[in-house]
């Protein structure tokens, strides 16, 4: 298909760019490492070089770890632990209510257990709010604690750190959210994004458990070097990673550098199923397979988030931490009932919000909805859903009592991490933090009109507005090019995710002949080429789309170009290949 007629928008709104390479170096490369030429060729589309690929396809923890002293604070922080752990002191754990806080308080608290620590941990609700409480600091000052952890959150939480600080306890930070241009009075702050650290320090693009990791290494080297280990058995700490793995994909951070490194090997450390948690999870699912990193974030990790949303907000951390495998059933199952919960009120708020876009008449290079009983637990998946659907910055806010709650998610070219601690420093909004994509804040309901006034100003049109998206792809194909053997031969450059996007193909020249309606509105159909060979294939979350629409009201009768992604997945017993249906466009 010649590259001109990819120009006009797809179904989806879609530009679609068919990346091209040197077929001499797809040759080099493909010969040099035994690869088959279609993924030499991804490869090199994703800017992987021949002298980079040996890393990139077989990272090691050896050579590519960074010395975790090499964070700020981070020696400080590992010795004063240390001396509590060698003084046999209760230590305190406050960790956040998502993934990647459960996985980081998990992390600490198996570690801490390792080195017989008694450890008490605190997952706020949601209507604790974000963040480390006053009140626990108390609590675990009476229980004896002398050092108290926060994890994966803190960075701007002023007032309970100074609490805590002047309560005597030496609070340590292990953080990754943006950090003003003050840090809170705490022992250490070990955080990445602090603004005395490196952008292009290896460690900047962490999620708070690969933060919390790297702790642990220096933890564990204090005390080896203090001799703590002597007549011990000294864990290994690689049996940590299927968590570090977990957090790192569904905080949805960078999947590049060290975040690929954690992630690569803790996938395999979780095909060991040695995390009892974890293989509950695998369980409830009907896993059967090696984990991947799309089983991590759209199988699991909805799982775990559900407690924090709609749940008991330290269920998924119990689970995560659990050592007797019938607990961890029960736990996990209910995980299931929350995560059923959740998608009900999910389906709900998500309907409002689209009508109050649709009705909504003035354009804006954002979205802000806002409901007055909204659930605080699904505002941000609402955000998200919004935001891929309408391709700009997306605000979704609730009332809470007095207190306007929301969550952001972004495109890229706006940082609304950025954008809402500015916000915060001009004394908007009450609380706030975040990344560049996703952030979450409250304001007093009066702000509100100053606070759009805000965005209006900072977020440019040009930015946003005008650009059609576009879609990579990094491939044609007939429909008998999709063999299993080129499926599975994709899996050498996972995990994939943020920084290292899935490849994007398009088959040519298909009809559909089969649709089904499914639950949450995804669609399951079948795709013929002219020669009546047949393949099944999903569109997720599809049916009110315009792409979805053709699906199902074109009974086989149109030739269409279809963009997918390709997997394998298990079905009784033998092994099959899995599409995924991302756009769509009528053939030409």
């Amino acid at each position: 298909m010649a590259r001109d007629e990819y120009l006009t928008p797809s179904l989806n709104g879609f530009i679609w760019h068919l990346l091209s390479c040197s077929d001499q170096e797809a040759e080099v490369l493909a010969e040099r490492f035994s690869l088959p030429p279609a993924i030499a060729r991804v490869l090199l589309e994703k800017g992987v070089s021949l002298d980079t690929v040996e890393a990139f396809l077989f990272p090691k923890l050896k050579d590519q770890l960074p010395h975790p002293f090499s964070l700020k604070d981070m020696e400080k922080a590992a010795r004063r632990m240390a001396k509590a752990i060698v003084l046999k002191e209760p230590i305190g754990i406050m960790g956040d209510y998502d993934v990647d806080g459960a996985t980081s308080t998990a992390v600490l608290k198996l570690y801490l257990e390792k080195c017989g620590i008694q450890v008490l941990t605190f997952i706020p609700e949601r209507e604790d709010g974000y963040g480390p409480n006053a009140k626990k600091m108390q609590e675990y000052k009476e229980a004896g604690c002398s050092v108290v952890a926060t994890l994966d959150c803190g960075t701007t939480a002023f007032e309970p750190i100074q609490i805590g600080t002047d309560l005597g306890l030496d609070v340590i930070i292990l953080d990754h959210h943006n950090a003003e241009s003050l840090l809170p009075k705490a022992y250490a702050v070990v955080n990445p994004k602090r603004l005395d650290e490196a952008v292009e320090h290896p460690c900047h693009d962490l999620a708070a458990v690969g933060v919390v990791f790297l702790f642990v290494v220096a933890l564990n080297k204090v005390l080896r070097e203090d001799g703590f280990w002597e007549n011990k058995t000294e864990p290994n700490l690689i049996q940590f990673l299927d968590l570090v793995a977990f957090g790192t994909i569904c905080d949805v951070v960078k999947l590049s550098g060290v975040n690929r490194l954690f992630v690569k090997t803790g996938l395999t450390q979780m095909a060991t199923g040695q995390n009892v948690g974890l293989s509950a999870l695998a369980r409830l699912v009907g896993l059967e397979e090696r984990p991947n990193a799309y089983h991590l974030g759209y199988l699991f990790g909805p799982r775990v988030n559900a407690c924090g949303r709609v749940g008991t907000s330290a269920l998924g951390m119990k689970l995560l931490s659990c050592q007797d495998p019938m607990e961890a059933d029960i736990l996990a199952h209910e995980l299931e009932t929350f995560n059923n919960m959740r998608k009900d009120i999910e389906n709900d708020v998500l309907a409002q919000a689209i009508q109050q876009v649709e009705d909504y008449s003035q354009q804006r290079p954002f979205i802000v909805v806002k409901g007055d009983n909204w659930h605080c637990g699904v505002i941000g998946i609402v955000a998200g859903r919004l935001k891929e659907r309408y391709n700009v910055p997306v605000f979704a806010l609730t009332l809470d009592k007095d207190e306007l709650k929301g969550s952001a998610r972004s495109v890229v070219g706006v940082d609304v991490g950025d954008l809402i601690m500015r916000a915060l420093e001009q004394g908007i909004l009450l609380h706030g933090g975040g990344h560049p994509m996703a952030a979450g804040f409250s304001l007093a309901p009066n702000k509100l009109e100053e606070f759009i006034g805000f965005l209006n100003e900072n977020i440019k049109a040009e930015k946003v507005q005008g650009q059609v998206p576009s879609l990579d792809l990094f491939g044609a194909f007939n429909l008998s090019g999709i063999t299993l053997e080129f499926a599975k031969s994709l899996q050498l450059i996972e995990p994939f995710g943020e920084g290292n996007k899935e490849p994007y193909f398009v088959i040519q020249h298909v009809r559909i002949p089969y649709c089904n309606l499914l639950k949450n509105g995804h669609i399951s159909c079948s795709l013929t080429n002219e020669v009546g060979q047949t393949m099944k294939a999903i569109a997720f979350h599809a049916a009110d789309t315009e792409m979805g629409r053709q699906m199902l009201s074109s009974h086989g009768n149109h030739f269409f170009e279809v963009v997918v992604t390709v997997h394998t997945t298990i079905w009784r017993g033998s092994d099959q290949v899995n599409i995924h249906i991302v756009d769509m466009r009528p053939s030409p």
